[in-house]
């Protein structure tokens, strides 16, 4: 998500802060992620802030906002990564958890809008899901196949090992779908099914999804 001024913005970097938004239970993942070691923690608007100094990136901190249900959080960079500047940053809207999900008011200050969501999908993958204009150069040239809620492409392979991920687009978004075993919501392991995480699973998936829409 991200949050700008209402007046006098020039939609520069710096009048810019974004967050992510995430379960509170991916705490631990976050940490594996920067390979963070916690540096200092607090409490902050009915919730508790920990930052964390990263090994990966090496110049950040992490700096998480802990609510009961979910967090928000971001990286930091030096100079603007002290105490100070991180209460700045979630202080800057109003927080509200609920075990249904989280949300953020910027008042008469701030416009706030989401730019991506994110699911892990069990056996399937990680899917994003981004309005399309914000996508739209992404979108190949030649024709996709077809689908029930729109028109699919299966992505060159990326240089890393990861498999090829897949793009959906429908009349207001755009879906991309990177195939892997996700585990879940109650299994740490990997599935029992053979084709969990294969790439023609994920498009199995993408063909049969029925409507996917951006009205954030």
């Amino acid at each position: 998500m991200r949050y700008t001024p209402k007046y006098g913005s020039r939609n520069t970097t710096v009048e810019t802060w974004g967050l992510e938004l995430a379960p509170k239970s991916s705490l631990t993942a976050g940490v594996n992620s920067v390979r963070g070691r916690e540096r200092e923690r607090f409490s902050l608007a009915g919730g508790e802030v920990v930052v964390y100094d990263c090994e990966d990136p090496a110049d950040a901190r992490w700096a998480v906002w802990l609510g009961p249900w979910h967090m928000a959080h971001g990286l930091f960079y030096t100079p603007e990564w002290e105490s100070a500047d991180i209460v700045d940053t979630f202080s800057r809207v109003t927080w509200q958890d609920t075990p249904e999900g989280m949300t953020a008011a910027g008042g008469g200050r701030f416009d706030v809008s989401m730019e991506l969501y994110a699911i892990s999908i069990a056996g399937i993958g990680t899917m994003t899901v981004e309005p399309k204009q914000a996508g739209i150069n992404r979108i190949p040239k030649w024709r996709g196949y077809g689908a029930q809620s729109g028109e699919l492409w299966r992505l060159p392979a990326p240089p890393s090992d990861q498999a090829t991920p897949f793009l959906l687009v429908t009349e207001t978004a755009i879906a991309t779908l990177y195939p892997w075993d996700a585990p879940g919501s109650n299994r740490a392991g990997v599935s029992a099914r053979a084709a969990a995480g294969a790439p023609e699973t994920a498009a199995d998936f993408l063909n049969k999804v029925k409507r996917v829409e951006w009205r954030a």
